[in-house]
């Protein structure tokens, strides 16, 4: 890194010098910077650089840790368009003592030497010159009138360029080097050889250990896990990958710059989604044979609606920006996170079995999905929402989802979108993920907020929705029946129910919606209405109203749990307003309302700071030291965030907003499009993962940025994404142009063992299987020979005479062979992958190759031989036959095969079943 000015040789070793980057971004600012250095045809980049002593000191600031910034208006005028003169350094070589001139007179410039003529004896034209090697050139006749002696220095020797009149000696043996000048060259290249000879002996063993290494992906993955690096999760979907350790061999030996295969791709994306620095690591030990992170980045760029991040969303945002940009608008958003719970389930879609993990790079292990992560992106300064990426998961730890949300932040901040807030709910990995990012929830010690990894002056808040600590507040309440105030005055849930039986008693409610279902909330407890009604200022009021009015005893001393509902009330409505117009503690947070929104969020700090519940010895103890603390730091946290996003967008000069909507802050937008994928299904409210998978393709084909009410401006309509043709939609995930499916040479099947032949049991099955086979081929099938060499007169087998009752087909004895060569190699390659299919592509391709390739050897359909040399051999029509029936053999085996695994996955009680259908349709 170098100064970018005009004749500055400045670098950082230097010090007392800071180098800042040319503000890109800002576009007036960049052309005059570009005007005052007055470099010619010359564009900077994100590498390009600017040194300190360009600047006046009064474009200087210090940031927050101490550290030398430029101010947002600076621009460089101190520049020196001068040309630096060229040094003198004295001339290597040439010993101190030189006949008729002081060593301080000798210099040299560029392999050139040059001396003073002050230094020249004038009384004598004779000057010699010693060498290392005791040389000398005679220059005789030096003219007085010159200024100065240049000599060249070549291989020892000073060869006088100026001088007039030289004599050399009548013997010309003088320039060659002399026996121990030899000597001592020979020396030093037998010390080149025995270094090079040494390298190449330590890079031969380095090689044998690295082949040893790679040999087995089991020592690497157990490597990296003892370091802590990645998680027993992680290293149970790395160890499936069997083809990856021959691929790095080869890259490493051959130095291979081919394109990755498959396996490769998917460990590497594998690897650098659960961990970052274990992919660092494995990378700098295999000697960069992986690819580089931002090589992966492109990779997570799928098309279409499969797992990852959603090209389309961010070329859409990308779109957006810039035509914001143009208007001097930037865009402001929030970032939020949830899963959304799928069916268990395994399907054969007639290309691959879908159902298993998938974060991106494709589904690589035998783990079933149960959940959806889903990432949206929702507009503080606009009225729309956008998801930007969603992953199939089972389980994910807060490291593993601080991944995630680091890469998502810097693919925003690539595009210009600006993330203020991150929402989540408070399971326990989402705490860890926090952590993670740098943000701190404890109740003593909080800072809600971390800093953003591409700009460490932007900070990024932390919200826990307020809807789910709304929840968890009200499951606190109703569990533990009694909460304490700082001032020992009691909350009692006692009251909530007495209310409730008032009203079923009389038949009237006081003006509120309290009703059995809040009461046993345990069976809808997912619902957000119930606990926002019970916390209503309307149950307050009716509390209020049956102690003051009607004076009814069981009321009694409940003025701590109106003041408590009252005031949990307000705090949601100041972390819940969506409307520009609205009133009271439902009006957006403006300068105008800014001290009301932080009198009751303070007063609400203040008393989920004080409530107090009773231990396991009837001692007092506060809730936030409990395991039921989550609703009150969450709570906290929210009050505090909104703040500082009020302050970051609203109250700086530049300010983004005119006014903040706290519901764009809300989890509900992930909430609602998690509602439309589930309508989508209609009765089955339970997708599994093609389903989920079509919903969300659907969902952003015909997603719009819609013109609404935003907090600055309205925003036009923005297409979010476009629809593209089904070729290249399932030829590849990552690829963006389709490619035919290739099996590596290491997936061949004929490599796996041989099993025994087929049972009887096996035979029956395949025969009645290879009749629905021959219908199916019959629909496809015009050549009339080719139809008449699919059926036969007799039964192949007594099953067939067993189940037909007047319309089965009857196979040929040929097409028969065909599906029993298929079967067997079905049952090879359960058998080489313990008794389970390979997940991903392929394997239909590789399993008609093999058959073919094994049937090629016998005497099928003989009576198709002078039909297929009628033909030519591209259009064989025998082979047509061969790879059409194991294709749809194929097809039937892989449909049953998925079914069966989503048996043995719901080997136990449904609990699902139970509590939805069962209960929908009890009594009938």
């Amino acid at each position: 890194m170098a100064c970018c000015a005009v004749n500055c040789t400045n670098r950082p070793s230097k010090t007392g010098l800071h180098f800042f980057r040319f503000p890109l971004g800002d576009y007036a600012r960049l052309d005059q910077w570009m005007l005052n250095i007055k470099r010619q045809n010359w564009t900077p980049n994100k590498t390009s650089r600017l040194c300190s002593e360009h600047f006046e000191s009064h474009n200087f600031t210090t940031d927050p840790r101490g550290r030398t910034c430029l101010k947002d208006t600076a621009v460089p005028t101190i520049f020196s368009l001068e040309e630096p003169k060229p040094k003198r350094r004295c001339l290597v070589g040439i010993k101190d003592t030189v006949s008729g001139i002081p060593t301080s007179a000798v210099h040299s410039y560029d392999g050139v030497a040059y001396v003073d003529s002050g230094s020249i004896d004038k009384q004598s034209n004779v000057m010699l010159i010693e060498d290392a090697s005791k040389h000398a050139l005679l220059a005789q006749d030096v003219s007085h009138n010159d200024t100065a002696f240049t000599a060249n220095v070549c291989e020892g020797v000073v060869l006088g360029s100026r001088v007039q009149n030289t004599t050399l000696s009548d013997h010309c043996y003088y320039i060659l080097d002399s026996p121990k000048t030899l000597k001592r060259k020979a020396h030093v290249l037998k010390e080149k050889l025995y270094v090079t000879r040494k390298k190449l002996r330590m890079r031969s063993q380095q090689t044998r250990r690295l082949k040893s290494r790679v040999t087995s992906l089991k020592c690497v993955i157990s490597e990296v896990q003892k370091k802590l690096l990645i998680s027993t999760e992680c290293a149970s979907l790395l160890e499936t990958l069997a083809d990856v350790p021959q691929e790095i061999f080869q890259r490493i030996q051959k130095k291979k710059k081919s394109v990755f295969c498959e396996s490769m791709k998917q460990f590497a994306t594998t690897l650098h989604f659960y961990s970052p620095k274990a992919y660092d690591f494995v990378r700098e030990k295999f000697l960069l044979a992986l690819p580089h992170p931002q090589t992966i980045r492109k990779w997570y760029s799928s098309i279409s609606a499969d797992p990852g991040f959603t090209v389309a969303s961010f070329a859409a945002l990308n779109s957006h920006v810039a035509e914001q940009k143009k208007i001097g608008k930037d865009t402001v958003c929030s970032l939020m996170m949830d899963e959304m719970y799928i069916h268990k389930q395994t399907e054969f879609d007639g290309d691959q079995i879908h159902g298993y993990v998938d974060i991106g790079g494709g589904e690589i292990e035998n783990v079933v999905a149960t959940q959806a992560l889903v990432l949206m992106v929702v507009a503080i300064n606009g009225s729309w929402k956008i998801p930007i990426a969603y992953f199939l998961i089972n389980s994910m730890t807060g490291p593993e989802r601080a991944n995630i949300i680091r890469e998502s932040l810097v693919r925003l901040h690539a595009v210009g979108v600006r993330i203020v807030s991150l929402t989540c709910d408070g399971p326990s990995q989402n705490l860890a993920m926090i952590r993670e990012l740098g943000a701190s929830l404890d109740i003593m010690n909080m800072r809600p907020y971390f800093h953003h990894p591409e700009d460490n002056t932007q900070k990024v808040h932390v919200l826990l929705d307020p809807c789910h600590m709304l929840k968890l507040l009200r499951n606190v309440f109703s569990t533990v029946q009694v909460l304490f105030r700082e001032d020992g005055q009691e909350i009692r849930w006692c009251y909530i129910e007495e209310l409730h039986k008032l009203q079923e008693k009389e038949g009237l409610r006081l003006g509120n919606k309290l009703r059995m279902a809040h009461i046993q909330w345990r069976n809808q407890k997912m619902k957000v209405n119930l606990a926002a009604q019970l916390f209503s200022s309307s149950v307050a009021d009716a509390l209020e109203y049956c102690e003051q009015e009607l004076k009814y005893s069981q009321f009694s001393g409940c003025a701590a749990t109106v003041h408590f509902l009252r005031t949990i009330d307000a705090a949601f409505d100041v972390l819940n307003s969506r409307n520009p117009l609205g009133k009271g503690h439902k009006a957006p947070i403006k300068p105008t309302t800014k001290h009301r929104a932080t009198v009751v969020l303070e007063e609400t700090e203040s008393l989920l700071r004080g409530l107090r519940i009773k231990g396991k010895d009837n001692t007092l103890v506060h809730v936030y030291s409990t395991q039921k603390k989550t609703p009150i730091y969450g709570f906290i946290a929210c009050g505090r965030s909104v703040m500082g996003i009020y302050e970051d967008l609203v109250e700086q000069p530049a300010a983004s907003c005119r006014y903040l909507l706290t519901y764009k802050l809300s989890q509900d937008h992930l909430e609602l499009f998690f509602s439309a994928v589930r309508a989508r299904g209609g009765y089955n409210n339970n997708p599994n993962v093609r389903q989920f998978r079509g919903a969300y393709k659907r969902l952003l084909v015909r997603h719009q940025v819609k013109r609404g009410t935003g907090n600055c401006l309205l925003r036009d309509n923005t297409t979010i994404l476009d629809s593209t043709t089904a070729s290249v939609n399932i030829a590849r995930r990552v690829d963006v142009e389709p490619v035919e499916v290739l099996v590596p040479e290491e997936d061949s099947l004929s490599d796996l063992p041989d099993v025994d032949n087929l049972s009887e049991y096996k035979e029956a099955a395949i025969s009645y299987i290879t009749g629905y086979i021959v219908k199916k081929m019959k629909e496809k099938v015009t050549c009339m020979p080719c139809l008449q060499a699919l059926t036969s007169e007799n039964l192949v087998h007594p099953f067939l005479a067993l189940k037909d009752r007047g319309g089965l087909q009857k196979p040929s004895p040929d097409i028969t062979v065909v599906c029993q060569a298929t079967e067997k190699c079905f049952q090879q390659l359960l058998k080489a992958n313990g008794g389970r299919p390979r997940p991903g592509r392929g394997t239909t391709a590789a399993i008609v190759t093999q058959v073919l390739s094994d049937c090629s050897e016998k005497n099928l359909f003989p009576q198709l031989h002078s039909h297929m040399f009628d033909m030519c051999v591209e259009s064989n029509h025998v082979h047509v036959l061969v790879k059409m029936a194991a294709a749809w053999y194929c097809k039937v085996r892989l449909n049953h095969i998925a079914r069966r695994e989503t048996d043995k996955i719901k080997e136990g009680k449904v609990v699902r079943k139970k509590l939805t259908k069962l209960i929908h349709f009890y009594g009938d």
